[in-house]
C-alpha cells in the first residue's frame, strides 16, 4: 500500500505537494489553531468566554454562508490566480485579528478566517486535486489531507512559544506575512508549468460559466444529497462539539488537562493511520459506498468516552475520533466528483463545505445547551451515536440503489 502512496507522490510530486501545503496553511482558520489564541484574546479585549464564545459562532456562520459565493470562482479561474486571492484574503485575515479591538473586530477577523483558511484553503487543496485526478482519486486526496494531521502536530507548540514571546497581535501579525510573502509564491510556483492542473473546468467547456447558486441547484435536486446529508454533518458537528467542550468532560470524568494534551497525540497518530487507509479503499471501493462507513470508527469512540472513565478511554475516542477524522477527509471530498463529476466541482463542492462549515458551528453549541442543562456525559454520547447510526442507515441506503442521481 505504501508503495502506491510513493509512486503517486514521485509521479505527481508538485501537484501533490502544492495540496499538501494549501491543506497545511488551512490552519490560522481552524478551530483547533483558533483556540490557542482564545484565551489571551478574552484577556486581551476584556471578553468574557461565553461571548468570545458567540463572537466565533457568528463569524464562522457569516464565513459559511459566503463560501459558497468565493468557492464557485474556482471553476472559472486559473487556480494560481485563484490560489494568489485566497492566501491573500488569509493574511489579510490575519491582519485584521492583529489589529481587532472590539467585538466587531473579532467577528470580522475570525469570519475571514475562518472563509479563508478553514474554507476556501481546504476547498483550494481538495477540489483541485480531486477533479485533476481519477483512476487515483483517493489515494491523492488521502497524501494531500496529510497536510492536517501535519500541522496540527508541529503548530500548536510554534504557536504558543510565539504568542508568549512576542504578543498574539504580533504573532498574528507574523503569520499573515508569512503566508503572502514566503507560502504563497512557494505554493504558486509549483504549479506555475502545471496547465492540465491549473486551467478551469470553465476554460476547456464552451458554455455558460457556473454561478454560485448552480451548487445548491444542482445537489438539492439529488435523491444522493438527501440521503448523504446527515453523515456528511454528522463528523463536523460531532467531532467539533467534542472537542470544544473536552475540558468540560475531561473535569466530569476526573481527568487532569495534562492527560487531555498528552491525549492529542493519539487523534494526530488515528487522523494520519485513517487518511493512508481511506486513499486505497475509496479508490477500491467507491467514495458513496465509504459514506455510510466513515463514522464507525468515531462512533465506537463516543461509545467507549460515555461508557468508561478510565483514563485509556480519552486516548481510545481521540485516536478513533481521529480515524474518522481521516476517513471523512478522503471520502467526503471525493464523493462530489465520483458523483456529479468534475466540470462544476468547486461551485458544487462549496455549496457541500457550507453546510459543514455550519455543522462546525452549530456542535458546541448544541452540546454545550445538553451539558449544562444537566444531560450527563453518557446521555450526550448516547444521543449522538442514536444520531450517527440513523445518518449510516441513510448512506447505506443511497449506497444500495447505485443509481445515478436524479
Amino acid at each position: 500500500m505504501i508503495r502506491s502512496y510513493l509512486a503517486l507522490l514521485r509521479d505527481e510530486r508538485p501537484v501533490l505537494l502544492f495540496g499538501i501545503g494549501c491543506a497545511f496553511l488551512s490552519s490560522p482558520g481552524q478551530t483547533f489553531f483558533i483556540s490557542l489564541f482564545v484565551g489571551v484574546v478574552a484577556s486581551s479585549l476584556g471578553l468574557g468566554a461565553a461571548q468570545l464564545g458567540s463572537l466565533y459562532l457568528v463569524g464562522t456562520l457569516g464565513a459559511a454562508s459566503l463560501l459558497p459565493l468565493a468557492g464557485h470562482w474556482l471553476d472559472r479561474l486559473d487556480l494560481r490566480r485563484y490560489t494568489l486571492l485566497v492566501m491573500g484574503g488569509l493574511a489579510v485575515a490575519c491582519g485584521v485579528m492583529a489589529l481587532a479591538n472590539g467585538p466587531i473586530g473579532v467577528i470580522l477577523g475570525f469570519l475571514m478566517l475562518r472563509l479563508t483558511g478553514q474554507g476556501l484553503m481546504t476547498h483550494v487543496a481538495a477540489a483541485s486535486v480531486a477533479r485533476y485526478f481519477d483512476r487515483f482519486r483517493g489515494r491523492a486526496l488521502s497524501i494531500v489531507a496529510l497536510g492536517f494531521p501535519l500541522a496540527e502536530g508541529i503548530l500548536p507548540a510554534v504557536a504558543v512559544a510565539m504568542i508568549a514571546g512576542l504578543g498574539w497581535r504580533m504573532t498574528y501579525g507574523l503569520i499573515g506575512a508569512v503566508v503572502l510573502f514566503i507560502a504563497a509564491p512557494v505554493l504558486v510556483r509549483l504549479i506555475w508549468r502545471a496547465p492540465a492542473f491549473t486551467r478551469p473546468p470553465a476554460w476547456r467547456k464552451p458554455g455558460k460559466p457556473p454561478r454560485a447558486l448552480d451548487g445548491l441547484k444542482i445537489v438539492v435536486a439529488t435523491r444522493f444529497f438527501w440521503c448523504a446529508l446527515p453523515i456528511l454533518l454528522f463528523m463536523p458537528f460531532t467531532s467539533t462539539a467534542l472537542i470544544f467542550h473536552i475540558q468540560v468532560i475531561a473535569a466530569a470524568k476526573g481527568w487532569t488537562s495534562e492527560l487531555v494534551a498528552l491525549s492529542f497525540t493519539g487523534y494526530a497518530i488515528g487522523h494520519t493511520a485513517g487518511l493512508l487507509l481511506s486513499g486505497g479503499v475509496v479508490d477500491r471501493l467507491g467514495a458513496r459506498n465509504m459514506l455510510a462507513l466513515m463514522n464507525l470508527p468515531m462512533m465506537t469512540g463516543i461509545a467507549i468516552l460515555g461508557l468508561f472513565d478510565a483514563e485509556p478511554a480519552l486516548l481510545a475516542f481521540l485516536a478513533l475520533a481521529g480515524a474518522s477524522s481521516g476517513l471523512v477527509h478522503t471520502s467526503g471530498s471525493a464523493v462530489w466528483a465520483e458523483v456529479y463529476g468534475t466540470a462544476q466541482l468547486g461551485t458544487i463542492r462549496s455549496f457541500g463545505v457550507m453546510l459543514m462549515v455550519g455543522g462546525t458551528a452549530l456542535g458546541p453549541a448544541a452540546i454545550g445547551f445538553l451539558l449544562d442543562g444537566g444531560t450527563p456525559v453518557g446521555g450526550v454520547c448516547g444521543y449522538l451515536i442514536a444520531a450517527g447510526l440513523a445518518a449510516a442507515l441513510l448512506a447505506a441506503i443511497d449506497a444500495r440503489r447505485r443509481s445515478a442521481p436524479r
